[in-house]
């Protein structure tokens, strides 16, 4: 079953697909989101950037459900068991089915920190990245953020060796755990950003997928600061171009009941 459902396309994929999904190219990049803010000043933008590339056109913020996502991978947000909990984990393992924590019985779980990669089987991604974040109740050491920064490095060193081009990352260590919401999505923006400015080319979108309004204000307000538009890669190599995503426009699920579920 894995071995056949990782050898399909896309298209033979989204006929097995047993819900709604929604596609990448509806989403838009942290550029467009900018540019579309003001009309004279996204007109102002594109004149200026005429010819640029920015890591801003690399990432997106997406307010919804993740399992819904149809990108090369979503992580979880697991505990070091690997075979499902609440929150976000809970919700990706029952939209999955009954395979994944089946595959996930072979992995001999997870150290905090790090990572490890699953088929998704009835999922709209096509893999599933397991990270274990910090517990971080109480007071905040400088081990919790290490260990939530190699969280991000660990998914993205097993997106890169899977040619996984698209990942959406979920709020880790934030709900249940304890870790404080701000300081957890500077600590995701910044290792992205460090990631990105000498992987740009080994993806084409990184999604911060959020699903309560205080992180989305937060990512909102902090990514302006991690991602401006004007922000080229500081090594001075062209990005690659967005290879974009497949497919139509598709609901995008923002119910409030399934986001106060998934927050882990």
């Amino acid at each position: 079953q894995t071995e056949r459902l990782l050898k399909m396309t896309l298209e033979e994929r989204r006929k097995e697909y047993l819900g709604d999904y929604v596609a990448l190219k509806t989403i838009p990049t942290w550029m467009e989101d900018l540019k579309s803010k003001s009309e004279s000043d996204g007109q102002n933008a594109k004149e200026e950037l005429q010819g640029k590339k920015s890591l801003s056109e690399k990432v997106s913020l997406y307010r919804g459900d993740i399992t819904l996502l149809e990108v090369d991978a979503i992580v979880n947000a697991a505990n070091s068991s690997l075979l499902g909990g609440g929150g976000v984990d809970g919700c990706i393992h029952r939209a999955a089915g009954p395979c994944l924590v089946a595959e996930c019985r072979n992995l001999s779980g997870c150290e905090t920190g790090q990572a490890k990669i699953t088929c998704g089987y009835d999922l709209p991604a096509k893999y599933v990245i397991h990270t274990v974040g910090p517990i971080a109740r109480g007071h905040l050491t400088d081990t919790h953020k290490e260990n939530l920064a190699s969280c991000y490095k660990s998914s993205l060193k097993l997106a890169k060796e899977n040619n996984i081009r698209s990942i959406a990352f979920p709020c880790i260590s934030t709900g249940i755990y304890g870790f404080p919401n701000e300081p957890a999505a500077v600590i995701a923006l910044n290792t992205i950003k460090e990631w990105l400015r000498t992987n740009h080319n080994e993806v084409d979108r990184i999604i911060f997928c959020v699903f309560l309004e205080v992180d989305y204000k937060i990512f909102k307000k902090k990514m302006g600061e991690f991602f401006p538009l004007d922000d080229a890669n500081e090594e001075g190599t062209e990005l690659s171009e967005e290879r974009g995503g497949d497919g139509a426009v598709d609901n995008q699920n923002t119910d409030e009941s399934k986001t106060q579920s998934q927050e882990a």
